[in-house]
């Protein structure tokens, strides 16, 4: 009788594990979506490139960019306050994106805290915004730092 317990407990134990592991793999856990693998640190040692007239503003829960310049930019990666980051396909002459905060991530993972209406946290400051492209920093126009308040 007892043996019977720790066989039924076991296999309990066991079809548990089994259900948990296969529902984060169906409801996707990992929070990250398409940027697992894409956080890194700041480049310290990357080449300081001329200040860029590409527009950045900060929204209560968005970033948006407009390429006013004569330049199209190919695969690149979006800095915000030389901590998260985010990968560009692109950015092409006269283009404008708008982009979540929450897909900026530092390092370790972490996003960028937006704000909203569901925020535990108080939002950080947008202070500096760059295009890393070819081993080369370009700082960019940041016009509101500050989240927008509706």
């Amino acid at each position: 009788m007892r043996h019977t317990r720790t066989i039924v407990a076991a296999r309990s134990t066991c079809l548990f594990a089994l259900v948990a592991v296969g529902c984060s793999g169906i409801f996707g856990c990992s929070g990250t979506g398409s940027r697992v693998g894409a956080e890194r640190a700041y480049p310290q040692t990357a080449v300081q490139g001329e200040s860029l007239d590409i527009q950045v503003v900060r929204g209560e829960t968005t970033l948006t960019l407009t390429n006013t310049t004569s330049r199209v930019f190919g695969p690149c990666t979006l800095w915000v306050n030389a901590y998260y980051s985010r990968p560009l396909e692109g950015l092409a002459v006269g283009q404008s994106l708008t982009l979540p905060l929450k897909d900026f991530r530092n390092e370790h993972g972490e996003s960028f805290r937006g704000g909203g209406f569901f925020a535990t946290k108080k939002p950080e400051r947008m202070v500096l915004a760059q295009i890393e492209h070819d081993g080369t920093m370009y700082p960019l126009v940041v016009t509101r730092g500050e989240p927008v308040i509706k």
